[in-house]
């Protein structure tokens, strides 16, 4: 598989498990901001594995 369908595909997973988490925990606590955290790491990896195919 290529590169950037990993990252893409990655991202997801780890933003959806994020937003699992964020969902299913209290608000502003340790687990929560896991969450946060993954769901910041998904949108880079999406971001990123869109971006490599964008050509300008």
């Amino acid at each position: 598989m290529e590169q950037f369908v990993q990252s893409i595909v990655g991202g997801g997973v780890v933003l959806l498990c994020g937003l699992w988490i964020g969902a299913f925990s209290a608000a502003y606590s340790g687990v929560w901001l896991l969450g946060a955290v993954l769901v910041l790491f998904g949108l880079g990896g999406l971001t990123y594995g869109i971006g490599r195919e964008i050509e300008l």
